[in-house]
């Protein structure tokens, strides 16, 4: 499987023209949309830097990560993020995976941390619903070497650990 690299000019033309498409928190006034505005004499909007810099350009311009929560279904406010979210999800899911075309569901998400517990959230709810589990019968396997979030997510989801040595 091979995936041709795009040169680096147009992998910033494509962020670029996505964060162009989403909501601006700097040029616009929003109430209700949750974001965090960062600290302008930090991350200010107009570093010079940060023309050439796409990934820093998302991570200012979209602190929070909003974007594709479902396939094809996300807050209109980020479609530009969304639609580069939505392409890397189907890479994952039909080309790595081998998904049928348009079969899959998913999200990216900003850290392990969050990944983590919503991978112990869904399977938690697919035992809960497809295989009539208790919670008490439902419990997370892992060694000590595991991430902490995965005790995180175990105490917020009412999940047993059993901790392999």
């Amino acid at each position: 499987m091979h995936w041709p690299k795009l040169p680096e000019k147009e992998i910033k033309k494509r962020v670029f023209e996505a964060l162009d498409s989403n909501l601006n928190y700097h040029k616009e006034k929003i109430l209700g949309i949750p974001a965090t505005y960062l600290d302008q004499e930090q991350f200010y909007f107009d570093a010079p830097f940060l023309k050439d810099a796409a990934f820093l350009s998302v991570l200012i311009h979209n602190p929070n990560h909003i974007g594709c929560h479902t396939y094809q279904q996300g807050e209109s406010y980020f479609k530009g993020t969304q639609q580069l979210e939505i392409d890397l999800l189907r890479i994952c899911a039909e080309e790595i995976f081998g998904a049928e075309k348009n079969q899959w569901d998913g999200y990216v998400a900003p850290g392990g941390t969050e990944a983590n517990i919503q991978a112990q959230w869904m399977y938690r709810n697919y035992f809960h619903k497809n295989k009539n589990a208790s919670l008490n019968e439902i419990a997370l396997v892992f060694s000590s070497d595991a991430h902490y979030s995965v005790y995180k997510g175990s105490n917020l989801l009412g999940l047993k650990i059993l901790l392999c040595r």
